[in-house]
């Protein structure tokens, strides 16, 4: 499941610039994309921050990737980030931390500030710490499809601003236009229109749950609301487009493959199908998977996308 979301994963350091923060830009690139980042000859390797990393491997696959830089990696889930440090093969240049963004703390002196006590220490072999004390910021960061879920979004950005030098980089996804994006719509839709009133309890649970989202769950829907945010959290340069992401699994192949499929590759989905189940049984469930095939059905009759759209943002630290 993870690796649907790649492809705005990859967008985002593209144009973050990390391949050019690294080293490798391509011959005729400066060094250093628009200007330099302050201080950044100072450090050695450079940091990069990874906010909300989930289970880790776009992390890693980061950090093997750009093997001069320091990827540090956090998410506000331990579950998370203890999966993230059980993965084979995990590059020595990352490092994951339960951190949230959002935080007081984190808002007051950035993410480095609250990293765990090892990460400040030397090697055993004399190495320099992962994360020195007087580390001036990181030099970049990227969050894929999470700043719409923090708590607070508008304080996850404060966060991130007072983890980075000045100048540097910050790109991020969000969640955009929920009428394209049936990957997370389509079965709370068919659940809606389930009959069986067994699943009353259910309807009435998903229904309130729409109405009291986070702070920022619907800020890539709109632009204006989206620059401002990010402008008030301390940032320039801002700019935004879209992408669709696709279908988890490769391109559906009938409405009954679509709706088997959302059911159960969708973390989100999965825990509403359980609670369907509890609640009505396999009757339940049978009028759920036959209310998501004909959704399913008419999208695909119409020619569009089961997938996500989502909105990337690139911004600079003010």
């Amino acid at each position: 499941m993870e690796q649907w979301s790649w492809p705005a994963y990859a967008s985002l350091v593209s144009a973050a610039g990390i391949p050019v923060l690294a080293g490798k830009a391509p011959e005729g690139v400066v060094a250093i994309p628009d200007g330099e980042v302050a201080g950044r000859e100072s450090q050695e390797p450079g940091v990069v921050l990874d906010i909300g990393c989930g289970p880790g491997s776009h992390s890693a696959q980061l950090a093997r990737g750009f093997p001069s830089l320091r990827i540090l990696a956090t998410d506000l889930a331990p579950g998370m980030i203890e999966r993230a440090r059980g993965i084979a093969g995990v590059p020595t240049n990352v490092r994951f931390a339960v951190a949230a963004a959002d935080s007081e703390a984190v808002a007051a002196s950035g993410i480095q500030a609250v990293v765990p006590a090892e990460l400040r220490e030397p090697g055993a072999d004399g190495a320099a710490p992962f994360l020195p004390l007087d580390c001036p910021g990181a030099i970049a960061a990227v969050a894929n499809l999470v700043m719409q879920i923090v708590p607070d979004t508008s304080a996850a950005l404060r966060g991130v601003a007072a983890s980075l030098r000045p100048g540097a980089p910050f790109c991020f996804s969000v969640w955009g236009d929920k009428a394209r994006s049936p990957l997370f719509t389509l079965l709370p839709a068919a659940l809606a229109a389930c009959k069986t009133p067994a699943l009353a309890a259910v309807q009435a649970e998903v229904a309130a749950g729409k109405a009291s989202v986070r702070s920022g769950f619907h800020l890539g829907s709109d632009a204006a609301s989206l620059r401002a945010a990010v402008e008030a959290a301390g940032f320039r340069s801002v700019s935004s487009w879209g992408m669709e992401l696709p279908f988890p699994g490769g391109p559906v192949r009938s409405a009954a493959d679509g709706a088997a499929r959302l059911l159960r590759l969708v973390p989100a989905n999965a825990d509403l199908v359980a609670k369907v189940v509890d609640a009505a049984g396999e009757e339940g469930l049978a009028e759920l998977t036959a209310r998501a095939e004909e959704r399913v059905r008419s999208l695909l009759d119409r020619g569009q996308s089961l997938g996500l759209h989502v909105v990337l943002v690139s911004c600079r630290k003010a």
